[in-house]
This record gives structure tokens, C-alpha cells and sequence, in this order.
């Protein structure tokens, strides 16, 4: 077994902060979400695969993306949920 590790980047944002170190004034603190990709070259399949937090110089290491999104505090709304059921629309009659 031949493996071999790469980083994608899946996530970027920032939050404003407040900065005690500046007598409470907001500080911009960017982050970036990284998925982290162990593979079996020779089987081209994922051994393993983990999120990684990347903010104010620390990474944390998560097991999901969604995990890793609910520590930067992005919730994802997703489209489907967003659209109204046909019967909610008025008919043309």
C-alpha cells in the first residue's frame, strides 16, 4: 500500500471579533476550512479524511464539515429548503 496525503481548501470566511487587547474594538479574525485527504495510491481510494480549522494562527481538527463549520458559526441553508411545496403556489384559473 502506497499513500499519499493532499489539502484542499472547502470553506473561507471571517468574524468580527471584539479585541480586548483594543479596549473592546471589533478585530477581523479570518479562517479557513481544509479537508485533509490520506489515500491509498495504488487502490485510489480514501483511508482517511479530516477537516481542518485553520483561525488566528491555531488549527483545529475536526471530523465533519459540518462540525467544522458550527465552530465559525456558517450554517448552510440549502435551496430545496428553501423553495415552496408546488401547492403553495396559486393556481391560474
Amino acid at each position: 500500500m502506497k499513500l499519499y496525503s493532499f489539502e484542499s481548501v472547502v470553506d473561507r470566511g471571517f468574524e468580527d471579533l471584539p479585541d480586548p487587547a483594543n479596549e473592546g474594538a471589533m478585530r477581523r479574525v479570518e479562517w479557513t476550512i481544509t479537508k485533509r485527504t490520506l489515500a491509498d495510491q495504488k487502490a485510489a481510494k480514501t483511508v482517511s479524511a479530516a477537516y481542518v480549522l485553520k483561525r488566528d494562527g491555531v488549527d483545529t481538527e475536526f471530523a465533519n464539515l459540518a462540525g467544522a463549520r458550527a465552530a465559525v458559526n456558517k450554517t448552510i441553508v440549502h435551496p430545496e429548503k428553501l423553495t415552496r411545496a408546488k401547492a403553495d403556489y396559486p393556481t391560474k384559473k
